[in-house]
């Protein structure tokens, strides 16, 4: 027997509105010709316990549903080939990814239904108030599609707005948003400037940081201080030696022998001239590294303020 939001439905004209952003990953996944379907079906229409993909669905989380919005969508297999399957069910477990690490363009969903290769079909859920990246699975009878259903609260959410989890699956993720890349700019410069490792990030800013990020300005702040330590340190130990060899010529001249110091102290100071020459190039260095980071804070201040800084040309 059909519900009486269906009956409602029926006196109030049949209205439908799918969500915005069931909208948004509809569009996405159409424009690689696939089937996504979102208007019920009779089935759907009339069950005594209407869902998602009804406008006057019973099963909003985490709250009631606003009738007559819609919040579902079919995702079809190409065919029945096995690589069509495949594409299915790694187009899921890309949703599935993304709505796990909290991906914007994955957060409106609350749980899908799919069918890996060998048949098997599972929910993938998202329904804990107190920890939103939580995800339970269980079994489920909604074979050989993606079915993806939306939360209660995200009815004009625009965060899936160029979300395209094909491009995800391929490699090609062109939807991160301006504050996404100004926020991946600011943990970078924060890492050179901080010397903290961009790895302890949720999104690391650069390839390498799997692997840790080196901070060259601070290698090379403590190399130019290890040097300026070692410079002094010979410093004190030329004044010294010095002396000594003065004293040791004078010694041997009271004797009536014939000795000069120049050409001993002379390789002292070469020693001493070269390892200054180093510390001044390493003082430059370091210069010209801090003029560059406050470039990097500049441009990263004038992408917070929304204008192009004045030193970059436009292009």
């Amino acid at each position: 027997m059909a519900s009486q939001g269906y009956r409602d439905w029926l006196n109030a004209g049949r209205p439908y509105t799918l969500i915005r952003p069931a909208k948004a990953v509809q569009a996405a996944l159409r424009g690689y010709g696939l089937t996504v379907y979102d208007y019920p079906n009779d089935a759907h229409l009339q069950a005594n316990t209407p869902e998602d993909h009804t406008p006057f669905s019973v099963t909003g989380w985490p709250g009631p549903n606003k009738r007559w919005k819609a919040r579902a969508l079919d995702v079809m297999p190409r065919s029945g080939s096995a690589t069509h399957r495949k594409e299915n069910a790694d187009i899921a477990r890309q949703l599935i990814r993304d709505r796990d690490a909290g991906v914007d363009g994955a957060m409106w969903i609350k749980y899908i239904n799919w069918t890996d290769e060998n048949g098997t079909c599972r929910q993938e859920r998202w329904m804990d108030a107190a920890r939103p990246l939580a995800r339970t699975t269980r079994s489920s009878t909604d074979k050989g599609h993606i079915h993806i259903s939306g939360r209660s609260d995200v009815d004009d959410d625009d965060r899936a707005d160029g979300y395209d989890p094909m491009a995800r699956l391929q490699g090609r993720d062109y939807s991160v948003a301006d504050s996404q890349l100004i926020a991946n700019a600011e943990r970078g410069i924060t890492a050179l400037v901080a010397g903290t490792d961009p790895v302890q990030f949720d999104f690391p800013w650069n390839e390498q940081a799997s692997e840790g990020f080196p901070n060259p300005l601070r290698q090379m702040t403590a190399k130019l201080d290890t040097l300026i330590a070692a410079a002094a340190a010979d410093e004190t130990r030329d004044v010294a030696a010095v002396a000594a060899i003065n004293s040791l010529v004078a010694t041997i001249q009271t004797g009536g022998a014939s000795i000069s110091a120049e050409p001993i102290i002379a390789a002292i100071e070469a020693v001493r001239a070269q390892t200054h020459a180093e510390v001044v190039q390493l003082q430059q260095e370091l210069a010209a590294a801090r003029a560059e980071n406050q470039e990097l804070r500049a441009a990263l201040q004038a992408a917070n303020a929304g204008r192009q800084p004045d030193s970059l040309s436009a292009e």
